[in-house]
């Protein structure tokens, strides 16, 4: 039976109809101990999981459907499961009056909270993820595709039922995503605060870490060391040091090379660099690398994590990045790999030729 959870008093939520009686905020819940949420970081369940976060793409009709089905689902299936969800989610579907809200200032108590994670949507719902996570370790993602091709969906919506009873049963197979963690720095190597109160315990990055010129026209110039050595000095639009993960991301496009997610690699990758000799470089994981913005930048550029822009740095401040002990832990398909090989074929047609159409006609 699903233990009492006090209700809210006010939940700061509007509707366009219906009532919030029944939903509970998170804050509202009694706090796990450290002793029991051990039990839910193994790939074989030592306790069953009894909290689950649910999150989706907002805004989109077809998704919102789904979820209503999928809530449906764990309801009459799983009744034990505290189902998690975010404000959007609880607008959405007010036939389920026994949810527990996640509000914006509760985020911090998602990681004592959560056993396991299922994210509905494409690859951008995944990285919402790990925003959500940003500050320490992060549960099982259970990753669920709607027909849309993603990287980090290894799940089809029709595989719903089954993906859950197994993951829930346990053992499955675990993806763990590096991460990395950045923090900004002053020249005299003190945590830049205006950044965001983020920056003192550093951002846990899925995809990449940019340094970009933004708006301003000038190419911005990037001196990158390699655990505390000169690498190269960067006259760019901009540059990126991605995980293995975010090589299919922004970095492909800049021109990176394609790192299977279980390397342990950095990967720095020049977005149009003025050399022509300025090639991708491809850094061990146990390294530290930090950007720092040259006295010879004519303007400042703009530090973005995951595709977020963070803030500016000015010139001699710097982004330092290490490996993050945090990776993502994406579940995986039962005897299947990582889906990997079969990703970059479908999805990037790699090393797909060209087919000489005389060939294929008759009489030819």
């Amino acid at each position: 039976m699903r233990p009492a959870i006090p209700r809210s008093i006010a939940l700061g939520l509007s509707r366009k109809s219906g009532s919030c009686r029944g939903l509970h905020l998170l804050r509202d819940m009694p706090q796990p101990t450290a002793k029991q949420m051990l039990s839910y970081r193994l790939t074989r369940w030592t306790a069953q999981p009894t909290s689950l976060l649910l999150v989706h793409k907002p805004d989109d009709e077809r998704v919102r459907k789904t979820m209503r089905d999928v809530l449906s689902m764990l309801t009459k299936t799983y009744p034990h499961l505290r189902l998690l969800v975010e404000p959007h989610t609880a607008r959405d579907q007010p036939e389920f009056d026994n949810l527990v809200v996640v509000e914006k200032g509760d985020v911090d108590l998602l990681p004592e909270n959560t056993h396991l994670v299922l994210t509905l949507g494409g690859d951008g719902t995944v990285l919402h993820v790990a925003n959500l996570f940003s500050q320490g370790e992060c549960p099982p993602v259970l990753c669920f595709s709607m027909g849309s091709l993603g990287f980090l969906l290894p799940f089809h919506i029709s595989q719903l039922s089954s993906a859950v009873q197994t993951t829930l049963t346990g053992p499955v197979p675990i993806l763990n995503r590096m991460r990395v963690e950045c923090k900004p720095q002053a020249p005299d190597g003190s945590l830049l605060e205006r950044c965001g109160p983020k920056s003192r315990s550093g951002w846990q990055v899925m995809n990449e870490v940019s340094l970009h010129r933004g708006r301003h026209p000038h190419l911005t110039v990037v001196d990158t060391y390699f655990d505390g050595q000169h690498l190269t000095e960067a006259v760019s639009d901009g540059l990126l040091l991605s995980t293995p993960t975010g090589s299919t991301a922004y970095s492909l496009s800049a021109g990176g090379p394609i790192s299977h997610p279980e390397a342990d690699a950095l990967l720095l990758t020049p977005i149009a660099p003025r050399s022509l000799s300025f090639r991708p470089i491809i850094l061990p994981g146990h390294g530290v690398v930090r950007l720092e913005i040259s006295p010879r930048a004519r303007a400042p550029a703009e530090l973005s994590i995951d595709g977020r822009e963070v803030c500016l740095l000015n010139a001699r401040e710097s982004v330092v990045i290490r490996k993050s002990p945090f990776p993502i832990p994406c579940v995986e398909r039962v005897g299947q790999g990582t889906g990997w090989v079969r990703d970059i074929n479908s999805l990037l047609q790699f090393n797909v030729g060209f087919v000489n159409k005389s060939l294929e006609e008759p009489g030819h």
